[in-house]
């Protein structure tokens, strides 16, 4: 009997040595208010404890798409292709489809519109080589950057579970990623989509698409409040990537609300 209890006792214990709880909580009715399939994980730093919806799907994986945009642009920092959030990319002239896009960036502006020339022209500076050595130290999703090495984190088999997700937000909120202090400050700055007197939201979108009628959803994040922070990432699987764009965002915030970590 003793050695049962020791048994759960050790699969309770997470890699940096504490139990950590982890409750299953139903949205069902937040998804199909927007007719997709999905899940959701929040982590409370604080009572270290686990929140999930769909805890099967939290475990697989899905290419990050943008939401890689955290840990590229704390790369471009840390590589010197860029100095700060306002320094001037400029642009190529080359038309895109959105009208964003179509000017001279800062890294401040490139992870607001998901200017995808940006990053791929940092992919090109620094090269797949060194990618694979940031992924590697970060410990990010499946580290196999096989793909267009300019744009792998779209297409190709990179992939990373919202499981994972929590796992990088939280080393990049803590300062333990083994890069500079001032390149994680800089990137955190950026990333805030919400500022008010009772909590800020901060997160990054992203969508792909993964097969030949779906594209997979992203938004992972974190709310501060009450000194406290909640980690969190939602993903779901659509066939109608415009319509249902915008529900990353609302989708996410119905539950946040419910949660009561956010006022709508």
């Amino acid at each position: 009997m003793k050695k049962f209890f020791l048994i759960i006792i050790v699969g309770l214990i997470s890699q940096t040595g504490f139990s950590q709880k982890v409750s299953e909580r139903n949205f069902q009715a937040q998804f199909d208010r927007y007719g997709v399939t999905g899940c959701f994980i929040l982590y409370d730093q604080q009572k270290e404890e686990f929140i999930k919806y769909n805890a099967s799907r939290c475990d697989s994986g899905y290419i990050p798409a943008s939401t890689f945009k955290i840990p590229h642009s704390i790369i471009a920092l840390e590589e010197g292709l860029i100095s700060d959030a306002d320094q001037i990319i400029k642009w190529d002239g080359h038309e895109w489809p959105y009208q964003s896009w179509n000017q001279d960036q800062t890294l401040k502006t490139a992870l607001q519109y998901s200017c995808v020339w940006v990053f791929s022209q940092f992919a090109e500076q620094v090269g797949i080589d060194k990618y694979y050595d940031y992924v590697r130290k970060f410990n990010y999703g499946n580290q196999d950057l096989t793909g267009p090495p300019t744009r792998f984190w779209l297409v190709g088999s990179f992939r990373i579970s919202a499981n994972q997700q929590i796992e990088f937000l939280r080393k990049f909120y803590n300062y333990e990623l083994p890069v500079a202090r001032r390149s994680i400050d800089i990137v955190k700055d950026i990333i805030v989509l919400e500022r008010t007197d009772f909590y800020t939201l901060s997160g990054k979108p992203g969508g792909s698409q993964i097969n030949a009628e779906d594209y997979i959803m992203w938004l992972v994040g974190y709310v501060e409040k009450n000194e406290n922070v909640y980690f969190f990432a939602t993903n779901f699987t659509t066939a109608d990537y415009a319509g249902k764009s915008s529900a990353r965002y609302t989708l996410t915030k119905d539950i946040l609300d419910y949660l009561k970590l956010i006022e709508k």
